[in-house]
């Protein structure tokens, strides 16, 4: 109710008015307790195991969100959701319990053998027999899912079940393009793309919910594609130039496109090529010894609303990602 409306329902006088309008004010909307709850609420983040790692994302896997990680082939992505399942297990402080995992598999079956290499690795860094391989096995619910309606039908309804425990930090769904690129077959294409866009909101606003009603962290794995782009050649004795549409060499971008990218908090993006070592140098010669070869990893912080884009060069190992 605005001020005059109040002074004049009220017939008071206007510095009686104005005193009883300030309190009721106060009592109504109650600002200052608000913001003091805000300020002291404790920030939960996943680490990745690698303090470098950490930073460049903000401070690890914010807790709650939604976090897209994409890359080409064999350039970790799974590894790097390994590394995470295994994180999320660890108490938050030292008398809480140990957390525990779902993890979506739609590519095959789930690599339990280096979930197995990399958990021992972290259990004789930190000393913890409790994270061992066979206890964090334990702590992880695996479900591999062969199709689309499978997949809409495990997340709609049986991941609920499971967050509602209280005990899951961290959900991955390895990967959620797997069944939304191909899986539609007799569609016509803008049909397809419709209902495919349709689907990707329905299962992302469910996500976000269910991220911030059980306390999660919410990690989908994502597939890249070639970027296709016109290629104009320059014009020769006067004659116009020619344009032809040819795939732009080393460009990848995310799949599922626009619409799955405003469905997530942050993006993740993993890199590989194959190069030089950082300290090797190279005097121009034509052939490059094999020997001085190897396969260059990078994880780049696409956006996120907790940390600017950046990115840092790691390695893999038996850990997982560690920074160079």
């Amino acid at each position: 109710m605005p001020y005059t409306e109040f002074e004049r329902t009220t017939g008071l006088d206007p510095q009686t008015a104005r005193h009883a309008w300030t309190v009721l004010s106060q009592l109504v909307y109650t600002w200052e307790p608000n913001c003091i709850r805000a300020s002291i609420h404790t920030e939960q983040w996943i680490t990745t195991g690698c303090d470098q790692i950490d930073a460049l994302l903000g401070n690890g896997i914010r807790v709650p969100s939604v976090v897209e990680v994409v890359g080409e082939s064999a350039s970790g992505k799974t590894q790097l959701c390994l590394q995470l399942a295994i994180s999320a297990q660890l108490p938050r402080a030292p008398q809480e319990p140990y957390g525990h995992v779902v993890y979506v598999c739609t590519e095959g079956a789930f690599p339990a053998q280096r979930l197995a290499t990399m958990a021992d690795a972290r259990a004789s860094h930190m000393n913890d027999p409790a994270m061992s391989s066979t206890q964090v096995m334990c702590r992880i619910q695996v479900a591999e899912l062969d199709d689309m309606e499978t997949m809409f039908h495990a997340l709609s309804y049986k991941l609920p079940a499971l967050l509602s425990t209280g005990d899951v930090r961290l959900v991955v769904i390895d990967s959620i393009a797997a069944h939304l690129r191909f899986d539609m077959e007799g569609t016509e294409p803008h049909e397809f793309y419709k209902q495919r866009s349709s689907r990707l909101m329905q299962l992302g606003a469910r996500l976000k919910q269910w991220a911030h009603e059980y306390k999660c962290a919410i990690v989908c794995v994502n597939q890249v594609k070639d970027v296709f782009g016109v290629q104009t050649s320059l014009p020769v004795d006067g004659d116009s130039a020619e344009g032809e549409f040819k795939m732009i060499r080393g460009s990848k971008a995310p799949a599922l496109g626009a619409v799955w990218a405003s469905v997530v908090n942050a993006r993740v993006m993993l890199h590989q090529r194959r190069g030089m070592a950082p300290n090797v140098t190279h005097d121009a010669e034509p052939e490059v010894p094999s020997h001085l070869l190897r396969t260059r990893r990078w994880i780049e912080n696409v956006f996120s609303p907790w940390a600017p884009p950046a990115q840092c060069e790691v390695t893999l190992n038996d850990h997982g990602f560690t920074a160079l």
